[in-house]
């Protein structure tokens, strides 16, 4: 009977330890869609300090475009004082956006949201450029690149 006892106790732990699933690791490359799941990838991904995050988008962001929830991103990474730059993937041109961030944030009331949010707190050690398509306007792909850490903020942690 102990043995049978024994090996029931032992089956259960198997059986429980065989069910553990391992975290998956963050993407280094993520697909932007309007979702709180975009937010919760971008999120590990930047919180793990990988050195460079690219987000690929759909045809319908543009520069004249940008979705509200990439544009909290993107101020986030202004609010922290790193650059938030605009260029053509044909060009080596590159342009500020920082300002047009800055008054289309204030505009949809993402200030207040970016305050009371932790979500895009790993925002704050990256750059941010936005690589879009000259004749078109359209956005093809934001990259995320780490920066030298300032005073070594740490990320908080949930």
């Amino acid at each position: 009977m102990p043995r049978l006892r024994l090996f029931a106790v032992l089956l259960l732990a198997l059986t429980v330890c065989a069910c553990a699933s391992v975290p998956k690791p963050p993407k280094s490359q993520i697909a932007f869609i309007d979702s709180r799941i975009f937010d919760e990838e971008l999120t590990d991904a930047l919180t793990a300090g990988l050195p460079e995050v690219t987000v690929e988008t759909d045809a319908s962001v543009t520069l004249g475009h940008i979705p509200e929830r990439m544009d909290k991103w993107l101020y986030a990474v202004r609010e922290a004082d790193n650059p938030v730059v605009a260029r053509p993937t044909q060009e080596p041109l590159v342009r500020s956006i920082g300002l047009v961030a800055l008054l289309q944030a204030i505009a949809t009331g993402t200030y207040e949201f970016l305050r009371e949010s932790m979500t895009y707190y790993p925002a704050r050690n990256y750059q941010a450029t936005v690589l879009y398509d000259k004749p078109t306007g359209r956005v093809e792909r934001v990259v995320f690149t780490a920066v030298a850490s300032k005073t070594a903020t740490p990320t908080p942690k949930p």
